[in-house]
């Protein structure tokens, strides 16, 4: 789906980010992810390609994405996204070099 204008994003999502959480009983620090902040979303068609691949195992339980590309903080591939309560590992993200309009996330769902 070519997304060019923004009422097309009307999914929710947010973002999570990696923190410190505590201190375990050995006095390592404890992580886990939390909330950072919610954005707009729409899932991407996949190509025929993709559906190929995905029936090979590389793309299984994969989702790609697209947000506007100006959020409050660029997203990175540590972070983790939310959706309806399931948790996806950022797996790449693809910015538009040439508008700044669209980032397009490729996410796979954490086991």
């Amino acid at each position: 789906m070519a997304i060019s204008r923004t009422g097309k994003l009307n999914k929710r999502l947010e973002f999570l980010v990696k923190k410190k959480v505590g201190v375990g009983p050995n006095g390592t620090d404890k992580f886990d992810y939390a909330p950072e902040f919610k954005s707009w979303f729409a899932y991407k068609q996949k190509l025929i390609s993709q559906i190929v691949e995905e029936n090979g195992g590389t793309l299984e339980n994969t989702q790609t994405i697209i947000v506007r590309q100006a959020q409050k903080k660029p997203p990175q591939l540590d972070w983790r996204v939310r959706i309806n309560g399931v948790d996806y590992d950022i797996v790449k993200l693809n910015p538009d070099i040439e508008s700044d309009g669209f980032l397009i996330i490729f996410i796979k769902a954490v086991k």
